[in-house]
């Protein structure tokens, strides 16, 4: 995934979420209610294994240090693996996506605080919908999708061989967060968009340092 396909998929997924906030969210998520298919057994529990290997359900019982832990993680992996190997393109790759998925994660939290925008499920079990954003609620953008997002673009960008797949995951992330009526679908664009920025600038700050490679090189 180049430099250039980062910042159209961020530009597209934003001009997508401001036209799901002005015309698709209510609908979308009054439809997940009334299918039948909302929280489909199947789609939660893909989610959950994913969120149990990746450390993404530590945030329920550690709050912020348990979202940012495996960024940390990779980031002090990458840095003792460097000491020892100065040469290695694993090393400065763990680095290289710790460091992003901790940037998308933060930043999410911080557009979380100040839009405050309530949950599908919440509006619908209200059955009010004159109040949405600025309302106390931490719906937009999505942190789940952050955390993914910013966990396997940076990845796609410098693996691009193995894109497809890697890209599969936020994208999966995403629709179960629509699915379960945790999200509406412009909160889950405005996460793909926010990760496809950092990803991108992160991709420029370290141009010098680390760029994409056909393979991974130990």
């Amino acid at each position: 995934m180049s430099k250039r396909s980062l910042a159209w998929t961020a530009a597209v997924a934003l001009i997508a979420a401001i036209v799901s906030t002005l015309a698709l969210d209510r609908g979308i998520a009054e439809a997940v209610r009334h299918s039948g298919i909302e929280s489909a057994a199947i789609v939660v529990k893909l989610r959950e294994i994913l969120d149990f290997f990746t450390g993404s359900s530590l945030t329920r019982d550690y709050g912020s240090i348990g979202q940012v832990l495996l960024g940390a993680t990779l980031v002090v992996i990458g840095a003792l693996w460097l000491l020892a190997r100065r040469t290695s393109y694993t090393a400065r790759a763990l680095i290289f996506t710790g460091l992003v998925q901790i940037g998308t994660i933060e930043a999410s939290s911080m557009l979380k605080g100040m839009f405050g925008r309530l949950r599908p499920f919440q509006l619908i079990e209200r059955g009010d919908w004159s109040h949405i954003w600025f309302a106390g609620g931490n719906s937009f953008p999505s942190g789940h999708v952050a955390f993914f997002g910013g966990l396997f673009l940076p990845l796609a960008y410098l693996y691009p061989k193995y894109r497809i797949p890697l890209l599969a995951v936020p994208v999966f992330i995403a629709f179960a967060r629509v699915d379960e009526n945790m999200h509406f679908l412009s909160d889950v664009l405005g996460s793909i968009a926010l990760a496809c920025i950092v990803t991108l600038i992160a991709a420029v700050l370290f141009a010098r340092w680390i760029r994409p490679a056909a393979s991974a090189k130990s």
